[in-house]
């Protein structure tokens, strides 16, 4: 990953950013931290496998605001967003570790069903981009996600007829 938010470490509230091939911490623009967020978010790592492709991003979202992530290609922006809703979880070999609260509750508590998480946490790409998984399960997913397809057959239905 080129370039990384990480946590400062005197809590300044101030982001900062990472340039991976030399190491040098930068300065960024913008409050890292801010009075009564929606979204917290301390020292979220994700890993693909053996390859860490986010370390330490600490970051508070407020309420009611819109975000923009700004980057080169490939330097781990739609990888931390897919961690505000849960949809590292479909991608086999991905692992998230790290604090992500919603309102106060952690998003990664066993009890809680990502289907209102993700109705609540929604994104916007420039590119679309499907899941990295085959053109059948990017169809499939939404029908099996809200039980539109109770068996087999009818999410083969569903599939096919898309």
């Amino acid at each position: 990953m080129q370039a990384q938010t990480n946590k400062t470490e005197n809590n300044t509230n101030r982001a900062t950013q990472i340039n991976a091939r030399d190491q040098r911490v930068v300065q960024t623009v913008g409050e890292a931290f801010v009075d009564d967020p929606r979204i917290v978010c301390r020292d979220v790592n994700v890993f693909y496998g053996e390859k860490h492709a986010i370390r330490d991003v600490s970051i508070d979202i407020a309420r009611n605001q819109v975000i923009a992530m700004i980057g080169p290609s490939g330097c781990g922006k739609s990888t931390f967003l897919r961690c505000l809703n849960r949809m590292n979880d479909t991608i086999d070999g991905c692992k998230v570790t790290g604090t992500i609260l919603l309102d106060g509750m952690d998003i990664h508590d066993k009890q809680l069903d990502v289907v209102p998480l993700r109705a609540q946490v929604g994104m916007v790409f420039q590119k679309p981009n499907p899941f990295p998984k085959s053109i059948y399960d990017n169809v499939a997913y939404g029908p099996k996600i809200h039980g539109l397809a109770p068996t087999r057959s009818d999410l083969e239905r569903i599939v096919e007829t898309s």
